[in-house]
């Protein structure tokens, strides 16, 4: 049996939640070898580069056009970016490799340090370099959270940086004196279900077809509520993350529909991978 670190209850060593505080669990390392593992003895940075074009591939198929993966390619050789790609994943194999052979880092968090390496340099190539030939714009302003933690975030300007709500058509308020009290009442008997009157309401995106704010989105400090058409009303805490996908034009998040606009969801789906990577470094 394991302990909850954030309140102490007793859990199975595989529990992925605490049955009592709902925070994320460390999951223990399995004696058998990972599928994917990293081969430490074997030509480290040749593995790292090998498996950024796989995360470059993944990604243009999650964010954008699938079919477009060779345009993607050959930009990243075009615009010089894969001298950066070199230097990074040599630089990042020195450092995995020091921290293998002190005993200061096992595969499961080898992989994860290098997957943060690879949605950083993804993220700045995608945006920076890609305008052109990506599906949906992505802000610049997400770039300036590469490194930043949770704890230092101001979750309200992310959520606005991220999801770039200024260049879209939708109705959303962040100062909620000045919103049609009628709405929020709407919003708040709908799907604004906050678990306690001190969570702190940060955004209401009002989605109804008649502007009633029946349906829609809104962010709390701890959490995401939502309601589409003829859905029931669902929300996830941030500290409960999990899935996180695309699916055609919509995303799925812990196993629930999502669906704002092509634009907005795909920023969603980064905004809440973000938030998610935020999370489990807390622990």
């Amino acid at each position: 049996m394991k302990k909850c670190p954030k309140c102490g209850t007793p859990l199975p060593e595989d529990a992925r939640f605490c049955v009592n505080c709902g925070a994320r669990q460390r999951i223990p390392e399995r004696a058998a070898p990972r599928a994917d593992a990293l081969n430490f003895n074997g030509d480290l940075t040749a593995q790292l580069r090998e498996r950024f074009f796989k995360a470059l591939r993944v990604r243009i198929e999650e964010e954008h056009n699938s079919q477009q993966y060779q345009t993607y390619s050959e930009r990243l050789y075009e615009s010089g970016f894969r001298d950066a790609v070199q230097a990074r994943t040599q630089q990042l194999a020195n450092e995995l490799k020091g921290l293998w052979e002190n005993d200061d880092i096992r595969q499961h968090e080898a992989l994860a340090l290098m997957q943060d390496v690879f949605d950083e340099l993804l993220d700045f190539f995608l945006i920076h370099f890609c305008k052109d030939i990506n599906a949906v714009m992505l802000p610049e302003t997400i770039l300036q959270y590469q490194g930043v933690k949770w704890q230092d975030v101001n979750l309200l300007q992310m959520i606005l940086d991220y999801l770039a709500l200024y260049e879209e058509k939708e109705t959303f308020y962040t100062d909620f004196l000045l919103m049609p009290v009628d709405k929020l009442k709407n919003a708040g008997q709908s799907f604004l279900f906050p678990d306690t009157k001190k969570e702190k309401i940060l955004l209401i995106c009002d989605q109804s077809l008649l502007g009633s704010c029946k349906e829609g989105f809104a962010f709390t400090e701890h959490a995401l509520y939502w309601k589409a058409p003829l859905e029931k009303p669902r929300e996830v805490r941030f500290d409960m993350l999990d899935e996180l996908r695309r699916h055609k034009d919509w995303i799925i998040i812990n196993g629930y529909f999502f669906s704002a606009n092509k634009a907005i969801n795909l920023r969603m789906l980064k905004l809440l991978k973000k938030i998610r990577l935020m999370q489990r470094k807390l622990f």
